[in-house]
């Protein structure tokens, strides 16, 4: 019986020690952040075409895709996305650090959570900006169905780098 009695007790420490390591572990993983996947997302594989659209930029110019040039930089933002707001200031910074003209940067605001006033006013001025439900066009039109992604466009709108974050895309075609 001594030795049950043993037994159950070696038992509910070893019980006892796993439940303290296993909320070690949920508390560190828990203090990464939220997971991103990596590699390209969302507007399809690198290759595919962005569709045919029409729209009309915040300044009243109007915006097709052919109007893309090889090499344009197209990123996709929704306010009160926190992962959004995070990429903004880095977006722009790198539109500024590359010399982009504005005619090669397209940055789509879609609607979202919060005003977008914020982002369109970060953004004009170094890019061509499409909001609103114009914005909501060019997304179907790229397959985008999540925020954010940036991505850069090949000759005749194929999609050659698509990222999250600017990693992947800023050493891929940055020069131009």
């Amino acid at each position: 019986m001594a030795v049950l009695g043993s037994a159950v007790a070696l038992l509910g420490a070893l019980t006892v020690l796993n439940l303290v390591l296993t909320y070690g572990l949920v508390r560190r993983v828990g203090a990464l952040g939220p997971a991103r996947p990596p590699g390209p997302i969302d507007a399809g594989s690198v290759g595919a075409t962005a569709g045919e659209f029409e729209v009309r930029a915040t300044d009243g110019t109007g915006l097709s895709r052919g109007d893309l040039p090889d090499g344009a930089l197209v990123g996709f933002f929704s306010p009160g996305c926190e992962p959004c707001t995070e990429l903004l200031p880095r977006f722009a910074s790198a539109v500024r650090e590359l010399r982009l003209p504005p005619a090669r940067v397209l940055a789509v605001v879609a609607p979202g959570t919060e005003d977008p006033g914020p982002y369109t006013r970060a953004l004009e001025g170094i890019a061509r900006v499409v909001a609103g439900e114009e914005a909501v066009v060019v997304a179907e039109a790229f397959g985008i169905t999540g925020y954010p992604v940036v991505c850069r466009l090949g000759s005749d709108g194929a999609v050659t780098v698509v990222d999250r974050d600017l990693r992947d895309l800023l050493g891929a075609g940055a020069a131009g």
